[in-house]
């Protein structure tokens, strides 16, 4: 092929390649259109959204024309052999841009590996189950779709033989300033916490832009601090939400009892025992002690988020988003209680004060203290000399949160209870051969100190008479592993594994039935515990959270655990069904062995896809 003729070929890969950018652009485009979500856009929000779209859109539209039309063109191939090649690849681009629609409009996130496990796991043929009319309009799809590329193909060999000037220069230089313009409007967003923007960014495939927020507040052109308190839905718009499923039917008690939650960050269920927690042991033989249970996560944010709302940190953004408080703190404020929290790290970052109490007035976010041993004393002081402060006409709720084990950092005058061991934690030491029993004695000397906190706060409200009318939650946020799987996992944040989120649970109320209890039990009953049995909620237990009360053993298998991007499912065997951050699955036995043949049953996974995202606006 001759200079002319490659230049000429190339021009029109090029006008086809602009071309198909517009029309996946407007597929990206209805994503947004048909959703539940357009009450929350501006004009902000539509700008940048349609430039993400026009940005985005060319970068899979580029596809085609870098790997087919390109290197055929460059082969002396005639220009209607690469057009159509490249015409094919367009339209299987767009086909399935327009399935992945469909895919996210039923279960909130695009196509990954759960979709591609459930289209071939055994039993997809019972999902998936298409009439012959609906096989008809699917193939009416694809023949319009490929219609239209067809029909750009045509229009692109029309445009190219117009004389066009630096048609290479403008063309190029238009896509680089959309993508330029969508990424700073995605970096105003971030950093001034604007809605329209954060939200519609999820609806677009894989797309993550730029945020520079630690940078701008470096330069002090925003206030990190303040950014983490921002409320999104101050305008009143609708979200996405469907918490709780129907709304509310309470029938307080007339007497309304105290609620108590004493949190230890990382605590591992492992030291739940007479030598490393005597107290909290000695006090579990008077209440309901729950030996088999579950975090929804293997981290303090998740962990925290699926103990106060029921439901997991998967819908952390959305509660962000819409504003939505959970239903346990917003029912204890209604009801009149005195709510406090008393953490010893802080509430500003991750932003628990805004996420669970932006209704609570003069909430604690911080605690002075130049350790972590210190800011853990204080918080125990804090909480008893309140005791004696609160309105005695009203109940309360206290929320205390101790971060020793977390830190594992701790005096040496309370070092040495259990020997041999470090003096700090040192991970650069730690290796898959190591005896883990000096580092575990560190770690169990930071939870029996904070056992003996705990312990001076129930004998306070045992001092107080206050037992009588209070009802106690002792628990942790997520656990800590020792590489108990013998896999070099050393702490949390790593997989999801017993050892990382399996946490002891103690419940307390007067008069209850005490014992062992050892069904499975999650963090999603706490809160569907409370409401119910505290508060008077009269919903089923469905309407507000994905638990169970806690002394119901009907089996949780497919407890969901981890984030929106990060997550898996934990079967009742103990089988690990996890779902990456790049959206592949991986199977685990409880041990963190690989199963690479698993028969994943496609029926089961779909079901547990559906009551994942049962709490999203339909």
């Amino acid at each position: 092929m001759k200079t002319s003729k490659l230049k000429q070929n190339l021009r029109v890969g090029f006008v086809y390649f602009l071309l198909s950018t517009l029309v996946l652009a407007l597929i990206f485009l209805t994503y947004l259109l048909r959703s539940a979500s357009l009450g929350f856009m501006d004009m902000g929000g539509w700008v940048y959204y349609v430039l993400s779209c026009l940005s985005h859109a060319s970068l899979f539209a580029a596809i085609p024309f870098l790997l087919l039309f390109l290197p055929v063109s460059l082969l002396k191939a005639g220009p209607r052999l690469s057009g159509t090649l490249m015409a094919v690849g367009e339209t299987l681009v767009a086909i399935l841009f327009v399935i992945n629609g469909f895919v996210y409009a039923i279960y909130h996130f695009h196509i990954n590996g759960l979709v591609i496990s459930m289209l071939t796991g055994p039993g997809a043929s019972e999902i998936f189950v298409f009439s012959g009319w609906l096989y008809l309009k699917a193939s009416l799809y694809i023949l319009a779709i490929l219609a239209v590329y067809l029909l750009l193909l045509w229009l692109a060999f029309r445009i190219a033989r117009r004389p066009l000037p630096h048609l290479w220069r403008n063309g190029l230089l238009t896509v680089l300033t959309v993508t330029l313009l969508a990424q700073g409007f995605h970096i105003w967003g971030a950093a001034t916490m604007k809605r329209s923007v954060l939200e519609s960014t999820n609806y677009l495939p894989y797309y993550f832009p730029l945020r520079m927020n630690s940078t701008l507040d470096k330069w002090g052109l925003i206030d990190g601090d303040q950014m983490a308190y921002v409320q999104f839905n101050d305008d009143g718009g609708e979200g996405n939400l469907a918490y709780p499923l129907h709304p509310l039917e309470v029938s307080p008690a007339d007497t309304l009892l105290n609620i108590v939650i004493f949190g230890i960050d990382s605590w591992s269920y492992r030291t739940m025992d007479a030598e490393t927690t005597p107290c909290i042991r000695q006090f579990a033989d008077s209440a309901q002690n729950y030996t088999q249970h579950i975090s929804s996560s293997n981290g303090t944010r998740g962990g925290l988020f699926g103990l106060f709302t029921g439901v997991s940190s998967y819908y952390w953004s959305s509660f962000e988003y819409d504003g939505v408080q959970p239903l346990l703190v917003s029912q204890l404020c209604r009801q009149g209680y005195q709510v406090q929290a008393y953490p010893s790290a802080t509430f500003a970052d991750p932003p628990f004060a805004k996420m669970f109490f932006a209704d609570v007035e003069d909430l604690n976010t911080d605690t002075p203290g130049s350790s972590v041993y210190e800011r853990d004393c204080e918080i125990t002081r804090r909480f008893i000399a309140d005791l004696d402060k609160h309105d005695s006409t009203k109940p309360f709720f206290s929320f205390v949160f101790y971060d020793l084990p977390h830190a594992i950092q701790i005096p040496k005058d309370h070092l040495y209870h259990f020997k041999p061991t470090w003096e700090y934690a040192d991970y650069m030491e730690l290796s898959n051969d190591d005896d883990p029993t000096p580092f575990f004695n560190l770690y169990r000397n930071c939870v029996w100190t904070v056992d003996s906190l705990i312990g001076e706060g129930l004998q306070a409200l045992r001092q107080r008479g206050l037992l009588e009318n209070t009802v106690i939650v002792i628990t942790g946020d997520h656990g800590q592993e020792f590489n108990e799987n013998h896999k070099n996992y050393w702490g949390h944040w790593a997989n999801y594994s017993r050892p990382q989120t399996g946490v002891p649970m103690v419940y307390y109320y007067p008069g209850c039935e005490r014992g062992d209890y050892n069904h499975r039990t999650t963090h999603y009953d706490i809160s569907a515990t409370l409401l119910k049995q505290v508060l008077g909620v009269q919903n089923p237990v469905e309407d507000i959270s994905m638990g169970q009360l806690l002394q119901d053993p009907t089996p949780r298998d497919w407890h969901v655990v981890g984030n929106d991007l990060y997550y898996a499912f934990i079967l009742n065997d103990g089988t690990i069904v996890e779902k990456r951050g790049a959206g592949n699955i991986v199977i685990f036995d409880k041990h963190m062995n690989q199963l690479d043949d698993y028969p994943l049953d496609a029926r089961q996974l779909n079901d547990a896809i559906i009551r994942l995202n049962r709490f999203y606006k339909k």
